[in-house]
């Protein structure tokens, strides 16, 4: 049979993609109607999970990955290896089918469930902290502009100490007629931070026990993404392990760790046909 055309005006098959923090979601709409989603909370597992459970998705809802039309890619901040999986996914799509990628916020995922989730009127802060390593977090407050419309970045994502969110956060608090609220994966990874922000309750911050976008979220925030026949670039904050590593894994194996850390430099701003010709060489 052959593949529903859908209208000109209609967002037909849309795919979404998440894999930040300790969850892989999928979620498929059609003409922004639910089709179906799944939620493993197995993110460590996610590089064996994500085809078979595209694959089933697929072939359960009666839908053909060449009907695909929009993928909605949240691109980060979080698991560099989480990230890598949805984008070069969402990648080997795009080449595959007629489908457009956009970019999507893994922070304004978080921020726009709370609202959607508390029914938050226009004017709400929201400040959204996540895990990043041992005492540094993802920090980025949000405007809420109510529970049907993306919350709003107020500034960019920063790496930042759990004392400076917590500084900014008071300061935030004292400027503002309703309490601040303050959710993320910190909160549950971070104990510290998360008494710390406990204590400030007298002082006009709330916190919630969110570390999860919710589906709805997603699908909203998918339904006012930018789309472009091009791939997703990944946001990453924190810096890469394995490059602060470098010099102590340079010195192991009998390398000069200047010298490694130079030609890393050098490597990271190679062009792409550079980058090629010399693989080849």
């Amino acid at each position: 049979m052959a593949a529903r055309v859908p209208a000109p005006y209609s967002t037909g098959l849309e795919l979404l993609l998440c894999s930040c923090e300790r969850e892989l979601l999928l979620v498929l709409t059609e003409d922004e109607e639910l089709v179906c989603s799944t939620v493993w909370a197995l993110q460590d597992r996610a590089t064996e999970l994500l085809a078979p459970s595209l694959e089933r998705m697929f072939a359960l809802s009666g839908k053909n990955f060449s009907e695909l039309r929009r993928i909605g890619c949240v691109r980060g901040p979080g698991s560099f290896t989480g990230i890598r999986l949805v984008l070069a996914t969402a990648s080997a799509l795009r080449r595959t089918t007629s489908a457009q990628l956009a970019a999507l916020d893994y922070m304004q995922a978080l921020a726009t469930t709370l609202a959607m989730q508390e029914h938050l009127l226009y004017g709400r802060n929201i400040w959204i902290v996540t895990h990043a390593r041992r005492d540094l977090v993802h920090c980025t407050p949000f405007l809420s502009y109510g529970p049907v419309i993306p919350a709003v970045a107020l500034r960019p994502v920063e790496l930042l100490s759990p004392d400076q969110v917590l500084e900014q956060l008071v300061s935030c608090a004292a400027d503002s007629n309703e309490p601040v609220l303050v959710a993320g994966s910190a909160l549950a990874r971070q104990k510290g931070f998360c008494a710390a922000l406990e204590a400030l309750k007298d002082r006009g911050i709330a916190t919630r026990s969110l570390v999860r976008p919710s589906i709805d979220a997603l699908r909203l925030l998918g339904r006012h993404g930018d789309y472009f026949p091009r791939d997703v670039e990944p946001l990453y904050i924190r810096p890469c392990d394995a490059v602060d590593n470098l010099p102590s894994l340079s010195m192991r194996m009998g390398r000069d760790p200047e010298q490694s850390e130079a030609r890393l430099e050098q490597l990271l701003h190679l062009a792409p046909a550079d980058q090629s010709r010399e693989l080849s060489d």
